[in-house]
């Protein structure tokens, strides 16, 4: 037996597997009105406002499968809320449907079989009066489908219903059914149904043979019982679209949470959120380091102002782009477009973030310049580069001559200045796919991939011979401290990889005690 669980909201929190199989659909989380009475708010008879809740008459509903059902509902006070217990009476409603019908057509047949033995004045009026007192429009037509006699309900319920002289005519149609059930004769359609359309109406005829070559048609007016079915349906297809676009979210967190990429997940947000609000061309113009214009569909060049647009801010509420869309086929595309491009604003945000951590994490503060642990994690990516694929690298290691005289002379900020000129003259000796950093308080080292020891080498010669000849700086009006570097190289293709550093140093400490050993200054 189905049973309901429905707290003070009227929204169903339990279902028991009945109800489950007799909905078709597991309605938790629904609203009780809306799934036994189709209604967006709850019912006027709503047995949770009748104290004490009384058992209600039978209303009908239908199963996604579109088969209508029959229940009886008995609430049950509970916890702030109603236990209902549904019992099918379907076949109940049903027997007691065709018993009516049944006693209608009998009654009908009666009313019939007695005008033969009344006199014609009589019995006509006998007749029409009960006919006229008939909830449902009857038709009474010849062979050649004429109307013989027709009711009150069919006079008033049809726009042609006083006019009509043909039952057909009477829907509004020019020439019989095509469907007709008496086109083969009265007696083979005896008892068949069909079903008919007049303006907003519908019904569902029934044809009836009286046995003296005419026929009876009862129109039974179905419009409400069509309209719950097309409810069903568009909520149908509601829920079916939510889902989708949930799903499509939860696509998009995906994406973002493992691509770093943006220009990937913009084209696929693009994606997403044209087939969620049925656009046919939709484009993302990132900012910052990020830079582009990301687009799907065809946008023309000059963007008129009949594309919807839609700044992209992020978790800091600052720009950091915008998207543009021809206007879809949803009414709600402003909402869908912050649901798909508020989370992504947020992730360009936090990707910006990322990168400005993972730079304060990798360089030196001071000079701007790769640190330590940078320079090791290139290292050995080169090594692994050396080991596998036979590319060579080499490496340059600089030391600034009398840092220590400096700092002690004129102070560190002093010391600072020398630092950040050496750094800004290699950086400008090296390629942009050389890597400098500084690993030691007066120590540089240059990584250069691809480069062979004599290419180092040569750097060196640059170095000494051209952006560090008689540089100085001043320290004080009128002192100005030289700026020179004792220099170290290795190449991967003279020695081993895992030794470049080692030697390298080496050569380097050589260049210092020769330099030490022409100048008489303190370190």
């Amino acid at each position: 037996m189905p049973v309901l669980i429905v707290d003070g909201h009227y929204r169903i929190h339990t279902a028991n597997p009945a109800a489950h199989s007799l909905f078709g659909y597991d309605p938790v989380g629904d609203h009780c009105h809306r799934v036994l009475a189709g209604r967006a708010t709850p019912c006027d008879d709503c047995p949770a406002t009748r104290p004490p809740p009384q058992p209600t008459l039978a209303r009908s509903v239908h199963d996604r499968a579109g088969h209508e059902h029959y229940l009886k509902e008995s609430p049950t006070p509970s916890d702030g809320g109603l236990v209902i217990t549904l019992v099918d009476v379907s076949r109940e409603i049903e027997a007691l449907k065709g018993a009516d019908l049944a006693r209608k057509e009998a009654q009908a047949r009666r009313i019939i079989l007695e005008q033969q033995r009344r006199q014609a004045v009589l019995e006509q009026h006998g007749l029409s009066q009960l006919l006229d007192d008939l909830p449902d429009a009857l038709v009474t037509i010849s062979a050649e489908f004429r109307i013989l006699r027709r009711n009150a309900a069919a006079r008033t319920r049809f726009p042609l219903g006083e006019t009509a002289t043909t039952c057909h005519g009477l829907l509004g149609l020019d020439a019989p059914c095509g469907n007709c059930p008496a086109r083969a004769g009265f007696n083979l359609g005896n008892g068949r149904k069909t079903k008919h359309r007049s303006g907003e109406r519908y019904y569902t005829e029934q044809l009836i043979d009286t046995g003296d070559g005419n026929a009876l048609l009862l129109f039974r007016d179905t419009s409400r019982e069509i309209r719950l079915i097309e409810e069903i349906r568009a909520q149908r297809l509601t829920i079916t679209r939510k889902n989708d676009i949930l799903s499509a979210l939860l696509h998009l967190e995906s994406l973002m949470r493992s691509n770093p990429d943006p220009s990937h997940v913009a084209g696929e947000l693009l994606e997403l959120f044209m087939a969620a609000c049925g656009s046919s061309a939709a484009a993302i113009a990132l900012d910052g380091e990020a830079s582009g214009t990301i687009h799907r569909g065809e946008l023309p060049s000059d963007t008129p102002t009949g594309l919807d647009r839609l700044e992209i801010v992020g978790g800091d509420g600052r720009r950091v782009g915008e998207a543009w869309w021809r206007p879809g086929e949803t009414t709600r595309t402003a909402t869908l477009a912050s649901l798909f491009f508020e989370p992504f604003g947020a992730y360009l945000h936090n990707r910006r973030l990322m990168r400005q951590l993972e730079a304060k994490a990798n360089t030196d503060p001071l000079t701007g310049v790769y640190n330590r642990g940078y320079l090791h994690a290139a290292l050995e990516a080169a090594q692994r580069d050396h080991a596998t694929r036979a590319i060579p690298h080499a490496l340059v290691l600089a030391d600034i001559n009398r840092l220590k005289q400096a700092n002690d002379r004129y102070g560190h900020e002093a010391g600072d200045r020398l630092l950040l000129t050496v750094s800004e003259r290699i950086t400008r000796a090296v390629r942009r796919c050389d890597i400098v950093a500084r690993t030691g308080g007066d120590e540089f080292v240059m990584l250069l991939p691809g480069a062979t020891e004599a290419e180092a080498e040569a750097l060196i010669e640059r170095l000494q011979d051209d952006l560090f000849k008689d540089v100085s700086i001043e320290m004080a009006p009128g002192e100005h401290f030289p700026v020179t570097l004792s220099l170290g190289a290795c190449g991967a293709d003279r020695a081993p990889a895992e030794s470049l550093l080692k030697i390298a140093d080496a050569r380097m400490y050589a260049a210092k005690a020769a330099f030490y050993k022409d100048h008489k200054y303190n370190r």
